[in-house]
């Protein structure tokens, strides 16, 4: 079950409309300068995120793993990692922790000389389903098998309402997280959803190490469960897939509201420089990127190395038109926010 909905989700996100209806990085526009007074060719994309040096601000974002096509991408993902010196992170996995079978799916990444690497379970797992919770001797394996430097912890508490088999449970999700927070270093992620104040001042002071925010505006897990409860006959959870489309807080928003206090990671919806521009313009340590490497992942590394060399030349094409010098003075830069961001900008700003 678990292999098959895996590989679904691979091939709904590579060939259905799942995006939401607005993408709220279109909202921030870097002001421009004419005369920016920047050496284009001694730009420096470098930045440390926790101690660990990387040539761009880019993170290879979980996708997948525990099928043989999710193999195929995680490796050739992982070859990317070593080819641009940037960290990456795998899809969940559950998978390797219920069959040992499955771990060379992710274990696969280990033949590559990666900065650091993320590990990552599910929140829902953290306590007791109709499944028991993973036990510390699963997560340490789980870390284990690829030498991971962080442990992301992935709340999907809207896909896991939409999807056929989802888990329903989160009460004491958040104690969860602090105990482990105590042991590992864990990055709390959402997955299309975002996180609102309340979720992000109970994470930090929960002890995690950065925020990965992956909010409204890109792949929305409300779609894909839809496709798959529309093919699986479940009516209701399809209609509520639908009506749950848009649901969620934008990436910029959580952003904004993490405003420091831990490194925060720009996720959901980026598609190109310019959006991992605007992404650290508004906060962010390094910028996520899944779906938009994604496409073409199984079958070619050239693929791959031709949009992160896309995603690169963006990025220094608008740190130059910025005045940006390195990735520091990009977080500095001028911006203007409009359309439906600045209504919930706005609103926050009352708030604050």
């Amino acid at each position: 079950m678990i292999e098959n909905r895996k590989e679904e989700h691979i091939r709904i996100a590579e060939g259905k409309e799942v995006n939401a209806s607005h993408n709220y990085w279109d909202d921030i526009t870097l002001i421009h300068r004419a005369i920016p007074e920047v050496d284009y060719d001694k730009i420096d994309t470098k930045v440390n995120f926790h101690g660990n040096g990387i040539d761009y601000p880019i993170l290879i974002s979980s996708m997948t793993g525990g099928t043989d096509l999710a193999k195929k991408i995680n490796e050739n993902l992982a070859w990317a990692a070593e080819r641009f010196h940037i960290p990456m992170g795998l899809g969940s996995m559950r998978a390797a922790a219920e069959k040992n079978e499955l771990a060379d799916t992710y274990s696969v990444i280990n033949g590559y000389k990666i900065p650091f690497k993320l590990a990552n379970i599910g929140a829902p797992q953290l306590i007791k389903q109709e499944k028991d919770a993973l036990t510390r001797e699963k997560i340490d394996y789980l870390m284990d098998l690829i030498d991971a430097k962080f442990l992301i912890v992935h709340f999907n508490f809207l896909q896991e309402m939409i999807q056929p088999e989802g888990d329903r449970n989160a009460k004491g999700v958040i104690e969860k997280v602090r105990e482990l927070a105590a042991s590992y270093p864990v990055i709390a992620k959402e997955t299309g959803t975002g996180f609102s104040e309340r979720d992000i001042d109970m994470l930090v002071d929960s002890g995690v190490k950065a925020i990965d925010v992956g909010g409204l505006g890109g792949t929305t897990f409300a779609a894909i469960e839809y496709y798959r409860a529309e093919k699986q006959g479940e009516s209701e959870k399809a209609a509520a897939g639908k009506t749950f489309w848009n649901w969620g807080i934008p990436s910029p928003i959580s952003l904004k509201i993490i405003n420091g206090r831990v490194p925060a990671i720009g996720s959901g919806g980026l598609r190109n420089g310019l959006d991992l521009a605007r992404s650290l313009a508004m906060g962010a340590s390094i910028g996520g990127f899944a779906r938009t490497l994604l496409k073409g992942a199984d079958e070619s590394r050239e693929t791959i190395e031709k949009n992160i060399n896309s995603i690169i030349r963006e990025l220094k094409i608008a740190m130059f038109l910025t005045g940006s010098a390195d990735v520091e003075s990009l977080k500095r830069a001028d911006k203007f926010i409009h359309g439906e961001l600045k209504e919930w900008s706005d609103y926050y700003d009352r708030r604050f």
